[in-house]
């Protein structure tokens, strides 16, 4: 199932968004000095070294009492993203800056027994569209995820439209500068392009000085692929090296980079638990560990300068438990006080759009089949609002008081977003 919402998110790209390439850097497919191993050791059973620091309950809240969001009061809207580009090319967005601008990409129209063609990404400043040089390739690829930090922009970027497999090239770009730099390539570290997607929604992370991404590898063990994180700086002058093995979920924060570790990316963490963890220059700590049912997951997560939120989505549905499929729910974090609240969602939550602002937390449920509204939590005050619905494509963006959502749009066409500017109640 996880596969299929992976490949859910990929086909959406097709449809919304696409990407380029660059100048290559030689990767090392080593682990560098700071990778984490397993913490814990066979035959713990159900407990770990950080078994006694456990998640705590805030509020909770349920997506049944948000109120409307209105514009010019909650918010105040300053500009759209059309989906059209020019010669019927097809825009969408990547991500938010905190200046309010967006990072877009276009991809030309498929032509007939054409499933992908190369894009270009590039910045949307109110209805001002600039381009960063496009990148071409033996085969055309779009980008699937990316992030912002500063004026650095990364992102990820794949030629494959399979159900089970997902290569991919890493590129970095500053606004206002050239080429952009190809950071790494799975081709170079694995040899094959038949390699599973990651585990989980978000894949790519930057603090604009190093970008981190998730990517997995072949294994002997019985699942047959391991996971980790892998880092680079930006301007391509370090080598590429793992982060963090046996890891998942990258967020830039806190000076570094925080992760998950759970059963699914490291089989020696008891399956009833996730540990979410700050990696730094010299030091790798405990920020909290939460418990899981059987079947749930963290599924994605996001991080700000002072907010930490992440969701845990629901087992499938079964005979003996047919309500899972609407019992996700976030956890939200305040990183000073490392006060935690929790929502309730009416979604799985297996492919929730996550997304934190300075003193906000935003959500859609992305391609998923559940609630398809997006919504807005303003953390210090508790207060829930709904910004919309847009099923099919229930995407959300943030950073620092800047705020995008998909609108609903047309049959057969990319969705239109709105951007704005979030109002502290």
């Amino acid at each position: 199932m996880g596969h299929l919402v992976r490949f859910a998110a990929v086909a959406l790209a097709v449809l919304v968004l696409t990407a380029c390439q660059g100048n290559s850097g030689t990767p090392s497919t080593s682990p560098s000095r700071s990778t984490t191993t397993s913490q814990y050791p066979a035959g713990t059973g159900g407990t770990s070294p950080s078994a006694s620091v456990s998640a705590t309950s805030g509020w909770p809240l349920t997506t049944g009492a948000a109120k409307a969001a209105v514009d010019g009061r909650d918010y105040t809207t300053l500009y759209t993203v059309d989906p059209h580009g020019s010669s019927g090319a097809r825009v969408g967005v990547r991500t938010i800056r905190d200046d309010g601008s967006t990072v877009i990409d276009s991809s030309p129209a498929p032509g007939p027994g054409e499933f992908l063609t190369q894009s270009q990404v590039g910045i949307q400043t109110g209805q001002s569209r600039t381009w960063f040089p496009p990148q071409t390739g033996k085969q055309p690829r779009q980008a699937i995820a990316a992030a912002a930090h500063g004026r650095s922009v990364v992102w990820v970027e794949t030629k494959s439209t399979d159900l089970f497999f997902q290569d991919w090239k890493v590129f970095a770009a500053r606004v206002g500068q050239g080429q952009p730099i190809l950071l790494g390539d799975s081709f170079d570290i694995t040899k094959t392009d038949q390699v599973p997607p990651p585990p989980g929604v978000e894949i790519i992370t930057t603090d604009g000085v190093h970008a981190w991404w998730m990517m997995t590898y072949p294994t002997k063990s019985p699942r047959g692929f391991g996971a980790r994180i892998m880092v680079r700086d930006i301007a391509g002058h370090e080598p590429l090296t793992v982060a963090v093995d046996k890891a998942k979920l990258p967020v830039a924060t806190g000076g570094g980079v925080a992760y998950v570790r759970s059963t699914d990316v490291d089989p020696a963490v008891p399956a009833n638990r996730y540990d979410i963890r700050l990696r730094r220059a010299g030091a790798d700590t405990l920020v909290t560990s939460g418990p899981l049912a059987k079947g749930e997951q963290v599924s994605t997560m996001c991080a700000s300068k002072t907010l930490l939120a992440w969701a845990v989505r629901s087992p499938e549905t079964s005979a003996e438990n047919p309500g899972a499929w609407a019992s996700g729910h976030l956890h939200v974090m305040m990183l000073a006080t490392k006060a935690q609240h929790t929502i309730e969602l009416d979604d799985n939550a297996w492919s929730l759009d996550l997304s934190c602002g300075d003193t906000f937390v935003a959500w859609g449920n992305g391609s998923g089949n559940g609630d398809p509204g997006q919504y807005v939590v303003d953390v210090p005050s508790g207060k829930l609002w709904k910004l919309g619905e847009s099923p099919g494509i229930s995407a959300v963006r943030a950073a620092g008081t800047m705020l995008a959502w998909t609108l609903p749009p047309k049959a057969q066409e990319a969705a239109p977003w709105r951007v704005t500017k979030w109002h502290a109640p």
